[in-house]
Order: structure tokens, then C-alpha cells, then sequence
């Protein structure tokens, strides 16, 4: 009876349990409807075998995720700036707070819908109107904190000396700002995807794209195919951001047991 609880409590097992139960449900929804739209697990399983012995594969995975990096390392540069001089002069956070809002509360589909007719390359702007904000509010709770926290140190020094931002306050927030980094990388790669299938052109490349292109083709299989692997990369990436992302709330005193 130990041994069954130990096994049950163990994170792994459980994990493995909702995957199985997950491909469950596949094949019920598959073979339900005639695998009309949504071909059988194990078939698309072998296609995405196939795909991962061809060259055009790779390519259109690491076009992808460079664009994401791109769009990553732009909202980086933008949200801890911005964050910063938010965070240390409290008047700046509320002139940006509408702005801020507006970013997160806007779908989507209608900021690719407005940048794919008249910006190229429009899914960077896309993910960067995303991630901007997570990065930004990650790095004004941490200026905030810190500020907080010593306040009397950055009194003494006078509060406009730039000390207190290199010397106290920004290498204070670096947890906080690695943290946001961290939860907007995987959202990045979904959005990155869907910006890239909207905005759809024969001459571009990426994972966005091969999935578009497969279901012009009605070709499902394929389909369901690149979407198996966008799942398997965003596993990979989410299991290793998810340590960093533990070892850093641990240090923020924020890391939460598994129970």
C-alpha cells in the first residue's frame, strides 16, 4: 500500500498518467469522428518520426525560434528599461500603466490581423507586443520590492544617483526579471506559431508556416504531424525553463512545494 502511494506521489507518474489519458482522448476523438479532421495518434506519431529525418524540418524550427529570440531579446531590452525607470519613479508607472493595459487586454488575433497588412516579418512585432508587458511588470515588481526594501541606503546615496540603480536595485530585480523572461518564453513559442500561420507567404519559412501550408494542402496527417512536434518542443523547453523557473522562485522565497 506504500509503495502504491509513494508511486502515485511521485511528480513523473503523475505526469505520465495525464499524458496517457491525453492520447486517450486522441484516439476517442479521432475514431469518434471518423478521423475526419483529426487523424489517429500513433499514425501522426510516425509522420513526425518522418519529418524529424528531413532537412526542411529543422529549418523551419530554427527560423522559428529565431524569430521568437529576436522578438524575446527586443521586449527584454524594452521591459527592463522601461520597468526600471517605472519602478524607481513611481509617476513614469502610471503614464505607462494605460499603455501596459492596453497590451494585455488586446486580443491577439487583432494586433496579427493589423501588423500582417502592413508590416513585413510582422509575427517579431507580434510576439514583442505580447512579451513586452510580462517582461516590463516582471521587472517593476522587482524595482518596487527592492526599492522598498532599501530605501533608507538609496536615501543616503540621494535617490538620483545612478549607484542605486547598478549597484543595488538592478542586481537586486535580476531574479525577477529572469523570472518574467522565463514565463513569457513558452507563450512566446504559441504566439510566435500563430503569427506565423496568419501571416502565411510561399517565400517564408518556419513551423507556422509548414503547418498553414499543410492544411491548404488538407493534407491532416501532416498537420496534426507539425503540431506533435511544436508540442514536443514546447515540452522540452517548458521542463527546462520549469527548474530554472523553480530555482529561481526559491531564492524570491516564492517557490511552492509540490504537495
Amino acid at each position: 500500500m506504500n509503495k502504491l502511494k509513494k508511486i502515485f506521489n511521485n511528480r513523473f507518474v503523475l505526469y505520465g498518467i495525464g499524458i496517457i489519458l491525453l492520447i486517450l482522448l486522441w484516439e476517442i476523438i479521432a475514431f469518434a469522428t471518423d478521423q475526419l479532421f483529426l487523424p489517429e495518434f500513433f499514425q501522426c506519431l510516425s509522420e513526425a518520426f518522418l519529418l524529424l529525418i528531413n532537412p526542411t524540418t529543422y529549418a523551419a524550427i530554427g527560423y522559428t525560434l529565431l524569430r521568437l529570440f529576436i522578438a524575446l531579446i527586443f521586449s527584454t531590452i524594452g521591459g527592463v528599461i522601461l520597468g526600471t525607470i517605472a519602478g524607481y519613479y513611481n509617476p513614469i508607472a502610471k503614464i505607462l500603466s494605460p499603455l501596459i493595459t492596453v497590451l494585455k487586454a488586446i486580443p491577439t488575433v487583432a494586433i496579427i490581423l493589423l501588423l500582417i497588412v502592413f508590416v513585413p516579418n510582422a509575427s517579431i512585432y507580434v510576439v514583442f507586443m505580447i512579451l513586452f508587458p510580462i517582461i516590463y511588470q516582471a521587472t517593476l515588481e522587482g524595482i518596487n520590492k527592492n526599492y522598498q526594501q532599501y530605501e533608507m541606503i538609496i536615501r543616503l546615496k540621494g535617490k538620483n544617483h545612478i549607484s542605486n540603480l547598478t549597484n543595488i536595485l538592478m542586481p537586486l530585480s535580476l531574479n525577477y526579471i529572469l523570472l518574467g523572461i522565463i514565463q513569457s518564453l513558452s507563450l512566446g513559442l504559441k504566439v510566435q506559431i500563430m503569427a506565423e500561420t496568419f501571416s502565411y507567404t510561399s517565400s517564408t519559412v518556419g513551423l507556422g508556416m509548414s503547418i498553414y501550408q499543410a492544411y491548404s494542402n488538407v493534407d491532416f496527417k501532416l498537420m496534426m504531424a507539425y503540431v506533435l512536434l511544436v508540442i514536443i518542443l514546447s515540452l522540452l523547453m517548458d521542463g527546462v525553463l520549469y527548474l530554472v523557473k523553480g530555482k529561481i522562485e526559491r531564492k524570491l522565497g516564492i517557490y511552492k512545494r509540490d504537495k
